[in-house]
C-alpha cells in the first residue's frame, strides 16, 4: 500500500513538472540524460539555460547537488541502485525539466 502510494505520489508529481516546464521554456524537451541506467557518473546534453542540478530520491528528498558544466560528468557511485528524479534548475532556480536517472 505504502509503494502504491509513492508511486502514485511520483506520477502526479512527475507529470506536473514535466507540463509545467515544457510550455514554459519549450525546448526544453531536448535535454537529455546519458547513460541512463548509470553505474557510476552521468552527463547531461548541452544547454545554456541550466545552471543547476537537483538530484533526488522518490520521496522528494534532495540527495545531491550539481552545478551544471557543459561537458561535466556527475558522479553517483555513493548513491544506493534505484530510481531519482533529477531536476534542472535555471539562474533563478526554477525548473526547467525533470527527469528520471535509474542508478544501477
Amino acid at each position: 500500500m505504502k509503494h502504491a502510494l509513492l508511486l502514485f505520489v511520483f506520477l502526479v508529481f512527475a507529470g506536473g513538472l514535466s507540463a509545467q516546464s515544457s510550455a514554459r521554456f519549450g525546448q526544453a524537451e531536448d535535454l537529455r540524460v546519458f547513460p541512463n541506467p548509470v553505474t557510476e557518473s552521468f552527463k547531461v546534453g548541452h544547454t545554456d539555460r541550466v545552471k543547476t542540478l537537483n538530484l533526488m530520491n522518490m520521496a522528494g528528498r534532495v540527495v545531491k547537488k550539481f552545478t551544471y558544466a557543459p561537458d561535466g560528468k556527475y558522479n553517483v557511485t555513493d548513491l544506493h541502485k534505484g530510481i531519482y528524479l533529477l531536476q534542472l534548475r535555471d539562474e533563478r532556480n526554477l525548473v526547467v525539466k525533470t527527469l528520471r536517472l535509474n542508478k544501477r
